[in-house]
């Protein structure tokens, strides 16, 4: 018998009319999504938000034997309480020394300016400078697109928290609902593969949380007994910035090193010891022993996932990278590289 391809006919004029339709449309959708992009990351930052009230109300509700809608109360009701209590206890202090640091930023710049430009290589470094450093007019166009960008990222927390509410208490509707958009045959695969892109982003998200929570106490420690002005405000920015993978500690550690430089030497170099200390135990300690069951996101494909999350999304987009890059590895493994190509995938 002859391997050679069966000669398939010309296209009847209704196969190739269906064709085209079938193209035109999927170029439409691909430019509606695009123009849909920043609605798309409300709708993710969502999910996320329902994802953590889940599985707060399972853990209520197994604990005190509540129905699901009650215990889904319970947790919104007691985290909502959890954080205006502490910003009513902490606020004003943090508010506070956020107002400080912003202060001191403009000195520690010019004093790490001076520094560098000192350094041996002053043309060469007056150069950079001289190219780098925005003007004025050009502070002022960042800074009103900063303050845009804040007033428009509350709008869009607030419907994520409203959407992640919703989610929460029927998450099975939702799920089923994009189940049902897979093709025939293939809903118990698109439900495995949500299920394991579910269950990945939880244990992400809980790892993160108690990674930022030690780095934001131990930085705020640190920084106190070394003599850092603002310690709260630093502690706090570290411990945030520890939410965007790779690039998000050399942030928190940049703007903590800034601050030390208007000190003095010896503070400065007593304070890039304490980021290297407490960061590399976040990252080599900490994180591997709380995420040991969750995916693991190879560091290269991170680093060049968050520059093309940040590319397509903006700021936004970076901000939520790293749940982006963890729900997107775990869908292309199990859809296209498990299912489709039927390679061997070890969880």
């Amino acid at each position: 018998m002859s391997d050679s391809p069966v000669p398939v006919g010309p296209l009847s004029r209704g196969e190739y009319a269906a064709r085209v339709v079938i193209t035109i449309l999927l170029v439409v959708l691909t430019l509606a999504l695009w123009r849909m992009r920043d609605v798309l990351l409300i709708v993710f930052a969502g999910v996320l938000v329902g994802i953590i009230l889940n599985a707060l109300s399972h853990r209520i509700g197994r604990l005190t034997g509540l129905g699901h809608r009650m215990a889904l109360a319970v947790a919104t009701i007691s985290l909502f309480g959890l954080l205006a209590g502490l910003f009513y206890f902490f606020g004003q202090e943090i508010s506070s020394q956020l107002r400080e640091l912003g202060a001191r930023l403009p000195q520690a710049w010019a004093d790490l300016t001076r520094i560098v430009a000192d350094s041996g290589y002053q043309d060469q470094v007056n150069e950079q400078i001289k190219s780098s450093i925005p003007s004025g007019g050009t502070i002022i166009s960042i800074l009103s697109s900063l303050v845009s960008g804040i007033s428009g990222s509350v709008t869009g927390l607030a419907l994520a928290v409203m959407g992640g509410i919703y989610m929460a208490a029927q998450p099975g509707v939702y799920q089923q609902g994009v189940v049902l958009l897979a093709p025939k045959g293939r809903a118990q695969v698109a439900n495995h593969a949500i299920g394991r892109a579910g269950f990945a982003l939880r244990a992400w998200l809980k790892g993160q949380f108690i990674s930022m929570t030690f780095t934001a106490v131990f930085i705020t420690v640190g920084l106190t007994l070394i003599g850092v002005p603002t310690p709260v405000a630093l502690g706090l920015i570290a411990g945030l910035c520890g939410f965007i993978p790779m690039i998000g500690p050399l942030v928190g550690a940049a703007v903590g090193l800034l601050v030390a430089l208007t000190v003095d030497t010896h503070t400065f170099l007593m304070t890039v010891l304490l980021y290297l200390v407490v960061q590399q135990l976040a990252g080599s300690v900490i994180e591997p022993l709380i995420m040991q069951r969750t995916v693991k996101v190879p560091p290269a494909l991170t680093l060049f996932g968050l520059l093309a999350i940040g590319a397509l999304f903006g700021v936004v987009g970076v901000l939520l990278g790293g749940p982006i890059l963890v729900s997107a590895y775990v869908l292309a493994r199990e859809l296209y590289v498990k299912d489709a190509l039927g390679h061997p995938v070890t969880d």
